[in-house]
């Protein structure tokens, strides 16, 4: 789909549009491995200099420290035992961070690479007048427009229980580090610079990619509303009966929620990350009456961060 969509003759603005969504893509893609190159590190390094970063027990620590935590079959403190294992772990940490990685940012560039489209079919619906055989265009616009809601149907479809699984993995982690990070205050240890900067790392890159998902599926949201309102806004009262009928196909469409779902249970949303991620000031919002502000705020933020991205 994506080497369809640059095959096909476009003009420059179009052409504008995709090569910017792609570079956003890009760039968020690039910012995640860095923020998980950090996390990576700090597990990799400081055990080979006896540092350790994760907790150490007596049970399954043999007296050598190794970046991961697991029994051993055979004498892990001898060489050249110690150096495999240091080198067999880091291979497998690195593969699980390109694997763990490389399946949600595709999703993000997808939803990017959607973004654009919906773009492009946006500005082709509110020009619609300037085109010469509009009523051809508008057909266009109407094949392209079930397309792409078929590719987020697809979307959907495959992601749907991996966010799920996801959701509930960070929502479990985060309770586990922030039950962590209070136990090393209460109890009056010391931490040292190298254990905050792992622990503020791994926090940061489980809070950036939640909030990258529930963040695609709230641009995904917001840039299908724009499809119905460019729809809507055309002035379909005073232009041909055929071409005002086939309007109706879009808004009729477009007035549908169009939105990626946690394993088909609750829509990915700024809405539904501060629920589940803040809930004490969710509860605030709602029994102080400050609700609909909020949501006002919030949509009011995303489409400044919408208008910022088609700059």
């Amino acid at each position: 789909m994506i080497a369809e969509d640059w095959i096909k003759s476009k003009n420059e603005q179009e052409r504008n549009i995709m090569i910017r969504k792609a570079y956003i893509a890009r760039m968020i893609v690039a910012c995640a491995y860095c923020i998980m190159a950090v996390g990576c590190l700090f597990v990799i390094i400081p055990p080979g200099f006896g540092i350790p970063i994760r907790l150490t027990t007596n049970i399954t620590d043999p007296g050598r420290i190794v970046p991961l935590q697991t029994h051993y079959i055979y004498d892990v403190t001898k060489q050249p035992q110690y150096e495999l294992t240091y080198i067999s772990q880091t291979i497998y940490i690195v593969l699980a961070v390109l694997s763990y990685t490389g399946i949600d940012h595709f999703l993000g560039l997808l939803v990017f690479h959607i973004s654009g489209q919906l773009n492009i079919l946006k500005n082709r619906l509110i020009n619609l007048n300037k085109y010469i055989n509009s009523h051809d265009m508008l057909k266009t616009c109407v094949a392209r427009h079930i397309r792409l809601l078929r590719a987020i149907a697809i979307i959907e479809d495959t992601y749907n229980v991996t966010l799920l699984s996801l959701f509930l993995y960070f929502a479990i982690l985060f309770a586990f580090y922030g039950f962590r990070i209070i136990n090393l205050f209460d109890e009056g240890n010391d931490l040292s610079f190298t254990h905050l900067i792992f622990f503020m790392s791994t926090f940061l890159n489980l809070f950036v990619h939640m909030c990258l998902y529930c963040a695609l599926g709230e641009f995904l949201v917001a840039q299908c509303n724009e499809i119905y309102y460019a729809a809507y806004s055309n002035e379909w009262y005073s232009v041909n009966p055929k071409i005002a009928q086939d309007l109706l196909f879009l808004l009729i469409r477009g007035a549908k929620p169009i939105h990626l779902t946690a394993g088909k249970i609750f829509p990915m949303t700024m809405m539904t990350f501060c629920k589940f991620y803040f809930p004490d000031a969710w509860e605030y919002t709602i029994r102080t009456g400050a609700f609909s502000n909020s949501m006002i705020n919030l949509q009011l933020f995303i489409r400044k961060c919408l208008k910022f991205l088609e700059i």
